[in-house]
């Protein structure tokens, strides 16, 4: 893990902002000068603009920047713009980014962001606006200009928390799109403006003071974070229903912890939103068929005689606290796909499908017993791995984007803003696991179940992990430490790693959540007329190889900073992290059924039963003759 700082002192004079912050002494032309510049400066040419500065004590030179193979990008300048006495001379108050891109990458206008704590504001992430980028022969995209992109709120608290006479901006990091893949660099300087350009000062003819001093600085952390989850295997109090704890960890170095003390707090940000209904299936048939509809909107028509029936899908799935026939299905909560049945007795909560965004098959061919990976949805960052979110979008598109990034068709519900959350080691998060039992009829015809015994965890934010957090089972010590079995061996290699060099692991629970998961019976069209053996009322039974899954993720998942304690003191230090997005596991359904036709059975039973009742009367009365 890289705890190394990528820095590069620069020095802008202060005759650079002069250039810009042009002053005359008629107030109304004074406004309309510094509203002029500011749309000039916003438009000239990076190249330009960074011909009049020094770097490092050197006047720029053109040839001291030349293009390099995926070579990383870094800021190479940051310039204070107008920043005047008064309070009411700040209208074009600025801050500028000058970005050195040596791989000549295509940066996304969106997305980008500037990891900076100033005066007395904390740590945080500022958006940047791309203003432009160089275009001079040989240097085309060498160099990005970009804006720190303040809201109203955002402008208004830095301005307060700014010392006038001392304007300390710490920059930890630039967080860079490209193909909508957010990668934050290292930069690490400290920018210490003084003084005032000419014009802006508290007496306006005098000439220019603006002085800046670039320091680097070492207190950061650039963390290598992984995820987890822990999902407790019985309902949390409703039916179908699964408490989610929602974890990372990570590791810092051991002499952080000596000088700084235990980490006693976490800033982070994230988006939440709740994934649209995710089918599986083990039916190989049933997943072929169902992909060809994905994205589209498709009418079931009239599922319950095929002669009325419009729907180009041979396929009804349908998903409920019971899974019974689709003709008698009276369910309290579920989903039908792709389907209507006039028979149905619908309730306030029963949900159609009209389309789906996500069909998987399950490995093996056993839905029942198939866990469908989160980097399925996510994908593996590391291994260049898309996910689900990424492949849908980029197949099926969207006129709604989430996150900017991906297709509104794959969530059913996006939180309004991101969380951003100061999470401290007192808070806690309560997960409800109920020990439950099926009897032979529950089994049998799906749903239903006996609560045996409740059984209720709290569980802190903050765990920092110790050799005897290890048990004799990986089982014990997943439950000892709220992480999921399948993450054992990342998270145990990981935790070695740490220990050889010498540095302490922690887990940080950031979110807690409900999952929902459902069995799914699968029918085909009848024939047209009902049978006993057949079809049941226009539906003929297939089989319970599936199931409908929800969960919450978490999209642009960052640390900002870690605030370690030591003798009562605290100290808040800045992270380094690029954005990744969180999906957990989706389990299979924790109530199932037998897979059986029941109600077929059921009515043969009951025609067998009513022909021994009969035989048994005919036989009585030729007894008695």
């Amino acid at each position: 893990m890289k705890k190394t700082v990528r820095t590069i002192a620069i020095y802008i004079f202060a005759a650079v902002l002069a250039v810009f912050c042009l002053f005359t002494t008629a107030a109304s032309s004074y406004i309309s000068a510094r509203a002029d510049t500011a749309l000039t400066y916003d438009t000239s040419d990076p190249l330009d603009d960074l011909e009049n500065s020094t770097i490092a004590g050197e006047d720029f030179s053109l040839a001291d920047y030349p293009y390099v193979e995926n070579g990383d990008p870094m800021v190479i300048a940051f310039v204070e713009y107008c920043y005047a006495y008064y309070d009411s001379g700040r209208e074009n108050y600025g801050l500028y980014v000058y970005v050195y891109n040596p791989g000549g990458f295509d940066f996304d206008s969106t997305k980008n962001a500037l990891h900076l704590k100033s005066g007395n504001n904390l740590s945080n992430e500022y958006s940047l606006r791309l203003l432009n980028y160089s275009t001079r022969q040989g240097a085309e995209g060498l160099f990005y200009k970009f804006k720190v992109n303040f809201t109203a709120e955002e402008r208004a608290n830095f301005l307060a928390n700014l010392d006038r006479d001392s304007r300390v901006y710490e920059i930890v990091g630039i967080e860079l799109s490209r193909g909508n893949v957010i990668t934050e660099y290292e930069v690490g300087s400290i920018y210490t403006y003084s003084g005032y350009a000419a014009g802006y000062g508290a007496f306006e003819g005098a000439e220019s003071t603006l002085n800046c001093v670039v320091d680097n600085f070492n207190l950061y952390l650039s963390l290598d974070v992984r995820t987890t989850y822990y999902r407790p295997k019985g309902p949390n109090g409703e039916a179908y229903t699964q408490d989610t704890l929602h974890s990372v960890y990570f590791s810092v170095p051991n002499d952080i912890v000596e000088n700084y003390g235990d980490m006693t707090a976490v800033h982070a940000t994230w988006l939440n939103a709740q994934t649209s209904p995710i089918f599986v299936t083990g039916n190989s048939q049933v997943y072929t068929a169902v992909s060809k509809y994905l994205g589209q909107t498709v009418d079931g028509g009239n599922f319950t005689y095929a002669d009325d029936d419009t729907s180009p899908l041979a396929y009804a799935l349908i998903a409920s606290k019971y899974i019974e026939s689709a003709g008698f299905n009276n369910a309290a909560y579920g989903f039908s796909y792709m389907s209507y049945n006039a028979n149905r007795e619908y309730t306030a909560s029963d949900i159609d499908l009209y389309n789906l965004s996500y069909c998987f098959l399950a490995e093996g061919g056993d839905a029942d017993n198939y866990t469908l990976p989160g980097e399925a949805l996510v994908g593996n960052r590391n291994e260049n791995i898309k996910g689900w979110f990424e492949t849908y979008t980029e197949a099926y598109g969207s006129d709604t984007a989430v996150d900017g990034r991906f297709s509104a068709d794959l969530f059913n519900e996006v939180a309004d803003q991101y969380t951003d959350i100061n999470i401290t080691s007192d808070d806690t998060f309560e997960l409800t696991d109920e020990i439950i039992s099926q009897d032979l009829w529950q089994q049998f015809i799906g749903g239903g179940y006996h609560v045996e015994a409740t059984n209720t965890y709290t569980i802190s934010a903050i765990k920092r992990v110790s050799g005897s957090d290890f048990k004799q089972t990986t089982a014990a010590t997943c439950e000892n430490l709220y992480i999921d079995e399948t993450d054992y061996e990342e998270f145990k290699d990981f935790y070695d790693e740490a220990q050889s060099n010498d540095e302490t692991v922690y887990l940080f629970r950031y979110y807690q959540s409900a999952y929902t998961s459902y069995e799914v019976a699968t029918y085909t069209r009848g024939k047209g007329t009902w049978t006993i053996l057949g079809t049941q009322f226009g539906y003929d039974f297939v089989d319970s190889n599936s199931y409908f899954a929800q969960m919450w993720v978490q999209l642009g998942f960052e640390i900002i900073d870690l605030t370690f304690t030591k003798n009562g003191v605290s100290t808040v230090i800045p992270v380094v992290m690029s954005p990744i997005d969180i999906a957990a596991d989706a389990d299979p359904p924790i109530i199932t059924s037998t897979g059986v036709d029941w109600l077929t059975i059921a009515l043969l039973g009951g025609i067998s039963l009513a022909g021994l009742v009969i035989t048994c009367i005919v036989k009585h009365y030729a007894n008695k003759k």
